[in-house]
């Protein structure tokens, strides 16, 4: 058995290439920065410095969801404002000129724009709901503020680790995971089956630290406001224990994890370590496709 570091990531970096896995996460081999990643940093960090500024309970209860929208917004492009000042020194520029980092900011400040505007209807709306009841703190908590925030799930038994955007307190008991995304779904109320294997490694690392899988995963993709909500089952967790097992079980060489060769090696920082020239892979991609 192999003591390689897993992580949620990894492992549905090995479900997709496992290959890629290998240069990863046991040679541990760089990847290039790039504009989409920076972003996705800059905007986690946005969304969980939010809720340290924004105190939701104190927002009168007949203010309008455009009033609360625009006060959002505000706070969330001066968060932005700040990390996107630091690009260059906390976040690498890899941006190819100013035209394209001027284009990212401004295409961020949408996102959040969106963002704002759901959060401010959903509260809107919720507020009139609760206006008179005794359990407005409470029940105002439990759908809006997150339970933790960036939260670091470490199994060190199987050494194994995980970084949780956001967990809530479920009404009835349990907890919820939730995966912000910067992307956009594939499909309309759909995940990808990269982001729904990085989610069952989140649940069962919860189920394994706590002992009680939580009742549910949402990823919500902050491009088109998709909030997909999957139900998590034994069987889920049963998955990624094989997957765990199958990891451990390889020698750590390298002819020992498979390629995966399909178009998207176009796009991979490993392309040179897999393929001798570009005959090579669509050699390799013409084979794959007739197995």
């Amino acid at each position: 058995m192999n003591s390689v570091r897993l992580s949620a990531s990894g492992i549905a970096t090995y479900s997709q290439c496992q290959r890629k896995f290998y240069h990863r996460h046991i040679e541990k081999l760089p990847e290039k920065p790039t504009p989409q990643k920076v972003r996705g940093s800059i905007v986690h960090r946005i969304l969980d410095e939010f809720f340290n500024v924004v105190d939701l309970l104190t927002i009168p209860k007949d203010k309008h969801w455009h009033d609360m929208w625009n006060g959002f917004k505000g706070i969330l492009n001066s968060l932005l404002e700040a990390e996107w000042r630091k690009i260059g020194t906390a976040y690498p520029d890899c941006f190819k000129d100013e035209k394209q980092k001027q284009e990212f900011l401004d295409d961020t400040k949408e996102i959040l724009d969106f963002y704002s505007a759901k959060l401010a209807f959903a509260l809107f709306n919720k507020l009139k709901q609760l206006k008179n009841s005794k359990w407005f703190t409470h029940d105002l908590k439990r759908f809006f503020y997150p339970k933790d925030r960036e939260y670091k799930l470490e199994y060190l038994e199987q050494n194994m680790i995980g970084f949780v955007d956001k967990t809530m307190s479920l009404i009835g008991g349990g907890v919820a995971i939730v995966d912000y995304k910067t992307a956009k779904t594939t499909l309309p109320h759909y995940i990808s089956k990269e982001d729904l294997k990085q989610c069952k490694v989140y649940a069962y690392l919860w189920k394994s630290i706590f002992g009680e899988a939580p009742k549910h995963i949402s990823v919500f993709y902050l491009r088109d406001g998709e909030s997909v909500y999957y139900p998590i089952t034994e069987k889920d967790l049963e998955e990624i224990k094989k997957d765990v097992e199958e990891i451990r079980g390889k020698d750590v060489d390298k002819e020992n994890f498979a390629k995966n060769v399909t178009r998207l090696c176009d796009y991979c920082d490993y392309w040179n370590l897999c393929f001798k020239s570009r005959e090579d892979y669509e050699k390799q991609l013409t084979s794959n496709k007739l197995r």
